[in-house]
């Protein structure tokens, strides 16, 4: 069973909405004008006491004299938040540790919303912890901390208002400078889905584990008709020198890529001997229950070393651990080069989840072990082997972190990471020292934006392991952008059955998941998925020495390139919309500067050309979306719809399609049409908010002879900036147009010969930006100071997303196709430009308010129920 109608990159025509609006439950407004303040003495306590003056464990400093103590595993202090809205709010908590690091859980209406840390505070200092943004609902809720460690001084709680960022990643070029193009056109791909929809993914199981390695994806399609897109491995055998064997890993992943069309990610629970002492490298083979990743041995309650390995002589050279260190990753670096020779990238996740519980000594992992420094200098010890010394440059680096106070001190940092990762495990409560399974489906969207905020929301946030996936809904309410979602696999018994066991994950949510248009699948991966840009990286050049040049001229002759501007005439046309006229034909690109009023978070709209071809008139249309003042570019060779002027069908036939496209070409006039408009707080303002102040193409200039200046670089390396690449010394660069580029990037014609892309009266960037173009998607165009990625088209040409709903009469259905979707919404809005005629039967569906007239208000409320902000049509005036 597949979907009915594959979502485009671009759908958020709906999509969008479905984010910016559907979430308007969810909307952050300005309820709570400063942060209020609940006492947790005040609260509802289970099992926890009140200290005052006086009492056993009493502290000064605490607000109004008093606090509450946590001291036994499972003890709750609660308190009531009432608010007016429902919506994302910032919740801190003041508290006190005189006895240590201590970890708890934060529960928001009873529902675990994942692990908070708690530092040691000195003496009677009391201090401020972040828990993040959490869901609340408009009335009463409930905040608590549930105790896991104890031994924990609670104040108070303070809830404001959240102020959430934006979900982006400021740096998505691969840590690897000399990264595969498909790598890096996978993080392109990645980086324009990051906050916009949510890629699926599934763990498969281990061999010899209770079941092949196909149940797990076999459940999923069966259930929802789908499968993952991401397929997750685990290099534990095939790469394990102990007692590993070929158990075919690499050889999946090679299938899931060139034949399914799939990504691919892998960690590396890579092992040691427990008696590593007796061990005798390169001669000894240890069977697997003489082995162990682990810190302690199990039931010792972290009393019994679980082997005698020192993690931090793997540091030393000349040392056994190193040595034994060096030939895991030979092996491992075997099954990477197989990958790298097929040109797939890997999402390679290797020595995961190191802090583990929190703080220095937390680990439950032997490369964990001995504190944060020695891990991070295992890290890029890891990270240099693999990359210098094997020469493999297809790894996209994924980092487990977690959101601990101290969790931003196990960061390897930037030039060693490409993805941050987060590990959910919050179905199971350990608090009282017992594994108690509760079903929980939260998008713990503290956790997400508290991680985006530790690392400057400089890369790309994903859920790496869970068990339960957060439901649609909640993802949806609480704005938790997750990157992708990865279950783990069934374990055999229901406490680990992460997939199939309801506690974990309903049949209904799983489906609702899977089925929905947020979700990607791996039929909805693209084609070009690894071929998809060509990359324009401008960076700020760093060296601290100037290079040493020799500078040659050469002239060369440039193909034609855009210099001059045709402006369009744009009038006022009412309710058509705004109609502008050029002096001659629009050619393959328009640009439609659109200036929106500064309460304008949201606006899309179309760019709409008649054309008749073969006597027949067509309604060619071109979707756009902002989010503020911008200049919007329109690739007229790819419209979003052709549809008949009149009649209700749209035009399915490919050469048909492109026929009519050239002839739209042609034209020289055409409409600006607003949809829909939104503010900050997710509601619908007037379309008058935005306005296109100008409409124009660029006229091709005569060719002109330009002179390049080649120069060899002999000192210092330096960055070209058409791929990010640095450029070694000895290799000759050129600096045509203002830029230093490589002769690879020359070849290419980036910024030399033949430029790519040149766009005139947009707003320049001034720090550094990314700008990634892709094949089959409209021109990416950086406006101002921050990385800018058009996701149209990046799938499939279709960009129309249908929404099947139950039935509710014909209203709303304006193309009679039975189904509701923003196709109905474009031939409403023809039928009101006057450049549709609708039958009896289509005008009657287009009564979606009952005042007896069809007008905009007809379309605002077919767009609310499209996204599901109302129930039902026809609307009822008050």
């Amino acid at each position: 069973m597949a979907k009915k109608l594959r979502k485009s990159m671009a759908a958020v025509i709906s999509a969008a909405i479905a984010v910016n609006l559907a979430a308007a439950s969810a909307a952050t407004v300005g309820v709570l004008a400063a942060e209020q303040k609940y006492e947790f003495e005040e609260g509802t306590l289970t099992g926890c006491t009140i200290q005052e003056s006086g009492t056993e464990r009493y502290q000064e400093g605490a607000s109004g004299d008093k606090f509450v103590f946590l001291e036994n595993g499972g003890e709750i202090a609660a308190v009531t938040v009432n608010v007016e809205t429902t919506g994302m709010y910032e919740v801190s908590l003041c508290y006190s540790a005189p006895y240590g690091d201590k970890t708890h859980n934060l529960l928001v209406n009873d529902v675990d919303q994942g692990q908070i840390s708690c530092p040691t505070t000195d003496g009677t200092d009391w201090a401020t912890l972040s828990l993040g943004s959490v869901k609340l609902n408009a009335g009463d809720n409930t905040i608590g901390i549930k105790s896991s460690w104890g031994w924990t001084n609670l104040d108070y709680v303070t809830v404001e208002t959240a102020d959430l960022p934006d979900i982006q990643a400021t740096d998505t070029v691969c840590a690897d400078p000399d990264i595969i193009p498909e790598a890096q056109n996978l993080m392109n791909y990645l980086s324009a889905v990051y906050g916009n929809h949510i890629l699926s993914g599934q763990q498969e199981i281990y061999m010899y584990g209770p079941h092949d390695f196909e149940y797990e994806f076999n459940y999923i399609q069966d259930l929802t008709g789908e499968l993952p897109a991401i397929r997750a491995f685990d290099y534990l055998n095939e790469a394990n020198i102990l007692y590993g064997s070929d158990d075919g890993t690499t050889d999946r992943m090679i299938d899931w890529v060139k034949n399914k069309g799939g990504i691919i990610t892998a960690s590396w629970h890579v092992t040691v001997p427990k008696d590593f002492a007796n061990f005798t490298l390169g001669e000894t083979k240890v069977d697997w229950s003489q082995a162990t990743y682990g810190v302690w041995q199990d039931g010792s309650n972290n009393t019994i070393p679980a082997t005698d390995f020192d993690t931090s002589k793997i540091l030393e050279e000349g040392t056994k651990e190193r040595e034994y260190w060096m030939a895991c990753l030979d092996k491992l670096a075997e099954s990477l080069q197989r990958l790298e020779d097929e040109n797939i990238p890997l999402m390679f996740r290797p020595l995961h989840e190191a802090e583990g519980g929190g703080g220095e000594n937390g680990s439950w992992f032997f490369w964990g072990q001995d504190g944060s420094a020695v891990y991070k200098e295992l890290w890029k010890l890891t990270y240099d082997t693999l990359v210098n010394e094997h020469g493999l440059h297809n790894l996209i680096w994924v980092w487990n972190s977690y959101n601990y106070a101290t969790s931003a001190d196990w960061y390897p940092g930037d030039d060693y990471v490409d993805i941050i990762a987060y590990d959910k495990y919050n179905c199971t409560n350990w608090s009282t020292g017992q594994a108690v399974l509760e079903h929980n489906v939260s998008a713990i969207s503290s956790t997400f934006y508290g991680i985006m905020e530790k690392y400057n929301s400089k890369k790309m946030v994903a859920m790496s392991e869970n068990d339960s996936i957060p439901t649609l809904e909640n993802i949806l309410a609480e704005k938790a952008g997750w990157l992708y979602f990865c279950p783990w696999y069934d374990g055999g018994s229901d406490n680990i059955n992460f997939l199939s066991n309801p506690i974990f994950n309903t049949k209904e949510d799983l489906t609702t998941m899977y089925q929905s248009d947020y979700c990607i699948t791996l039929d909805e991966l693209p084609a070009d998925l690894y071929t998809n840009s060509t990359i324009t990286t401008t960076l700020p050049t760093s060296s601290t020495t100037e290079p040493t040049e020799t500078t040659t001229a050469t002239t060369t002759t440039t193909e034609p390139v855009p210099t001059d501007k045709v402006q369009a005439e744009v009038e006022d046309a009412g309710e058509e919309g705004y109609r502008f006229t050029l002096d001659e034909a629009v050619g393959d690109t328009l640009y439609v500067e659109l200036t929106a009023d500064d309460v304008v978070t949201f606006a899309n709209g179309c760019v709409g050309l008649n054309a008749t071809y073969d006597g027949v008139d067509y309604w060619v249309s071109y979707q756009w979306d902002i989010a503020g003042s911008e200049t919007v570019t329109i690739d007229l060779t790819k419209p979003s719809e052709i549809s008949y002027n009149k009649g209700a069908d749209k035009v399915e036939d490919a050469d048909l399609f492109a026929a009519i496209t050239a002839e739209a070409q042609k034209q020289n006039t055409g409409l600006v049409q607003m949809w829909w408009t939104n503010d900050g707080s997710g509601e619908q303002i007037d379309n008058s908010n935005v306005v296109p102040t100008n409409v124009y193409i660029l006229k091709d200039a005569d060719t002109t002879d330009t002179t390049t200046e080649t120069t060899t670089v002999t000192g210092d390396v330096i960055i070209c900036e058409g791929c990010g690449k640095q450029i070694p010394e000895g290799e000759e660069i050129v600096t045509p147009l203002g830029m230093t580029i490589c002769a690879e990037c020359k070849a290419l014609g980036i910024g030399g010969t033949t430029p790519t892309v040149m766009t005139t009266d947009t707003t320049e960037s001034t720090t550094e930006t990314t700008t990634i173009s892709t094949s089959d998607t409209t021109e990416t165009e950086t406006t101002t100071e921050t990385t800018t990625v058009s996701t149209s088209d990046i799938t499939e040409t279709e960009t129309s997303t249908t929404t099947t709903l139950p039935p509710v009469a014909n209203c709303g259905d304006v193309n009679q196709d039975g189904s509701l979707s923003l196709i109905d919404v474009v031939y409403l809005n023809k039928y009101l430009a006057k450049v549709l005629d609708l039958d009896a039967q289509a005008k009657a569906n287009a009564e979606c308010t009952v005042d007896g007239v069809i007008n905009s208000a007809d379309v605002l409320a077919l767009l609310k129920r499209i996204v599901r902000l109302i129930d039902s049509l026809p609307v009822i005036p008050e």
